[in-house]
């Protein structure tokens, strides 16, 4: 890990994947009793035993079902399972294959990612592509939503952008009376537009050319008897306009996804809801609201910190004040502290609450494990340089995320990397939103599940506050949390603060730029987070 320190005269400037060698401190072990490793707290995919099932005054054996769930809660329930540090994805598909070859939508799901991850390594799309499509077809959303990616980013299928957005339609549940796109999504599908007319022009222009030359070969036939060559032109033509029809329905689907947004009275509008708007959504249940909020600053083996502790504390109180969290605040985290605090709330978090993380931290990334896949890293308090056994895995998190069974999940993390935890980015996927900020549009957001990241600066490194100051992402996510006073969703929040921290980090020449990603691999089915301040007229 390369040590990296940026200090700039009167400014708040030390960077956040910062790392070197320091005097051993005492560490935080709370939240770790129950647990004899670390690798306790792993999710891991659990085969259980067959419950004993009772037919009048026959018992019978029910078949071995399949779980997702931690070691030691699968050895507690006598599962089977093969170990997290020893498991690749072979283990995994052996466990869900055999439910989803029967038609289980969910396990059908699962296999799909299996295979998207890579059996060996490889990621094998098409196989991906194909699961996926027989759960979405029984309307299994995540699955919907991993389709609408492969036809967007043209993994496995085709890239199809309408027929992406359909599917991302789907899983969102967003109807076409409400349905709108932001201005990068809008601008992929006008890009697709020209191109397909382009193409469907070019094709026009072929097919009259050997019209015209097929005419006059039939004019000429007595003095040019070449029946092959008329043959091959046929031929051609009749594949000409074949693809010329292709490209004129694939046109048509594209006018069906524009028609009702391409009035200039319907672009996304980054402003939340006035007066008038919220008092149409009064009787809504948002659930309850819960944040884990984790600063890391004096590290044992690394470079220490300056701001992370600030940061967490001054978010707490935001969140706890004026937005009625119940948070819980863990300081300079050791893996073991930070993993069981993430599976507590298992069985404390409902499928209508919501969670918010915040992490303040070294990050790092490594491809030193068995897929050679670059991952992510969050660094607690006990890493050491060069050791990813110390580190926290993106994979590790991700799974804690889809196994919780929250309504929705924001993850704010203020590290270096920490965009790695979310999918590559998507112009549609968060492009969709509803025309009016009202009631149907709000309730269709809160139908889905949400598991979306925003990072202080996608997969680079960022900037460290001082010890008298916030880092300027966590100054400008507390900025735009304090000047709201009605329903924010997680998108308007993330453009609130990404020109703010983009603006101040240009100033001080180290350009930094936040990003905002679905976690796909956490179950993300298109959901929003809201923020809902409790003395908003909401």
């Amino acid at each position: 890990m390369t040590t990296l320190k940026l200090m700039l005269a009167g400014s708040l400037t030390a960077a956040l994947c910062a790392c070197g060698s320091g005097n051993v401190k005492d560490i935080n072990t709370t939240a770790t009793e129950g647990f004899k490793n670390k690798e306790d707290l792993y999710v891991v995919d659990c085969k259980l035993p067959g419950q004993m099932m009772r037919l009048g005054n026959m018992q019978y054996l029910a078949p071995r079902r399949a779980t997702r769930t931690t070691a030691v809660d699968c050895r507690i329930r006598g599962g089977e399972y093969v170990e997290y540090d020893r498991a690749d994805y072979r283990s995994a598909l052996g466990v869900w294959l055999p439910p989803a070859q029967e038609g289980d939508a969910e396990a059908q799901n699962y296999v799909g990612e299996i295979y998207e991850k890579g059996i060996g390594g490889s990621p094998d799309y098409q196989q991906a592509a194909q699961w996926y499509k027989k759960a979405a077809d029984q309307g299994n959303s995540r699955a919907q939503l991993n389709l609408g990616y492969f036809y967007e980013k043209g993994l496995g299928v085709e890239a199809n952008m309408p027929l992406a957005l359909n599917y991302y339609r789907q899983a969102s549940g967003i109807s076409d009376d409400n349905l709108v796109l932001s201005s990068q999504a809008k601008a992929e599908l006008d890009k697709t537009k020209k191109a397909l007319t382009k193409a469907l022009q070019q094709s026009k222009i072929q097919s009259q050319l050997l019209a015209t030359q097929i005419k006059q070969l039939k004019e000429e036939r007595e003095q040019l008897p070449d029946p092959e060559q008329m043959e091959a032109l046929q031929e051609l033509h009749k594949n000409t306009l074949a693809e010329k029809a292709n490209l004129e329905a694939e046109l048509d689907s594209l006018k069906l996804v524009y028609r009702g947004f391409e009035k200039t009275d319907q672009t996304v509008s980054e402003s939340t809801l006035t007066a008038a708007e919220s008092r149409k959504v009064k009787n809504m249940d948002f659930g309850r609201y819960y944040a884990l909020i984790i600063g890391n600053q004096d590290y044992l083996y690394l470079d220490d910190l300056r701001s992370p502790i600030r940061d967490a504390e001054r978010l707490k109180s935001v969140l706890e004040n004026k937005y009625g969290f119940t948070t819980l605040l863990l300081q300079d985290a050791s893996e073991k502290a930070i993993l069981n605090t993430i599976n507590n709330f298992y069985s404390q978090i409902t499928k209508d609450d919501n969670l918010l993380i915040f992490y303040a931290g070294h990050g790092e990334t490594s491809t030193a494990s068995t897929s050679q896949k670059q991952r992510g890293y969050w660094l607690p308090i006990d890493a050491q340089d060069q050791n990813i056994s110390s580190w926290i895995n993106n994979a590790v998190i991700s799974d804690h995320l889809d196994r919780i069974k929250a309504r929705s999940i924001l993850v704010l993390a203020d590290s270096c990397y920490a965009g790695g935890l979310g999918a590559e980015q998507s112009s549609l996927l968060f492009g969709l939103g509803g025309s009016n900020f009202n009631e149907a549009v709000i309730k269709s957001g809160l139908s889905k599940r949400a598991r979306v990241v925003i990072s202080s600066g996608g997969n680079k490194p960022v900037l460290d506050g001082t010890s008298q100051h916030n880092s300027i992402f966590t100054k400008a996510l507390i900025d735009a949390l304090e000047g709201n006073d009605t329903l924010l969703k997680d998108s308007d929040l993330f453009s609130h603060l990404a020109i703010n921290v983009s603006d101040v980090s240009a100033k001080l020449k180290m350009p930094q730029t936040p990003e905002m990603r679905p976690i796909r691999e956490a179950g993300h089915e298109g959901g929003t987070f809201y923020f809902l301040p409790q003395k908003s007229t909401l």
